[in-house]
């Protein structure tokens, strides 16, 4: 973006300076053509956001985990850019290579502690513990290369039972950052 904004402003100023020298029965100049050049090259940035898979899903009714197996089913996935989070698993799986930014907020219910992970097909990643508190919270945000069907996904750390907090309090989002 600031490149992009350097290049303009040098444009404009290099326009000043080449404009005066424009034959006047020409329709183009050499700053227009330069600029059509630039405008050519230039990916459509919007089309690309619009294509990179996304989501944001929180968790309505609040749900206990009462085997480590347990999967955080986020139920309302409020974006969900080519449809890679399912809101019956809990599981977002990959449709393009990248590396791609996660974070999700887990809010304990009920006074007790939550032990929370993140999983990349079945295996630890990252972790996190909501304090046992009035609606401790933790947010973890990791940074994870993926291929094409990965899965990823929040989970129970312990055996016990932990009593996640919906209300849209706690929630679970990926972005495909690079290609």
């Amino acid at each position: 973006m600031i490149s992009t904004t350097l290049v303009l402003v040098l444009l404009c100023a290099y326009c000043g300076k080449v404009a005066t020298s424009c034959n006047p029965g020409k329709t183009t100049c050499v700053t227009e053509d330069l600029l059509h050049m630039i405008m050519r090259g230039t990916p459509n940035l919007k089309d690309d956001l619009e294509r990179r898979p996304t989501f944001f899903a929180s968790l309505k009714t609040s749900q206990t985990l009462s085997n480590i197996k347990d999967i955080v089913k986020f139920d309302d996935a409020k974006i969900n850019v080519r449809g890679g989070y399912d809101s019956r698993t809990g599981i977002f799986t990959t449709k393009q290579n990248g590396i791609y930014i996660f974070s999700s907020t887990i809010m304990a219910n009920g006074g007790g502690a939550v032990h929370f992970q993140l999983n990349k097909n079945n295996q630890f990643y990252t972790g996190g513990y909501a304090a046992k508190s009035t609606y401790g919270a933790h947010t973890v945000t990791s940074f994870i290369e993926l291929r094409t069907g990965d899965k990823v996904y929040i989970k129970a750390r312990s055996g016990g039972t932990d009593k996640v907090f919906g209300d849209h309090y706690s929630t679970f989002s990926g972005y495909l950052l690079s290609k």
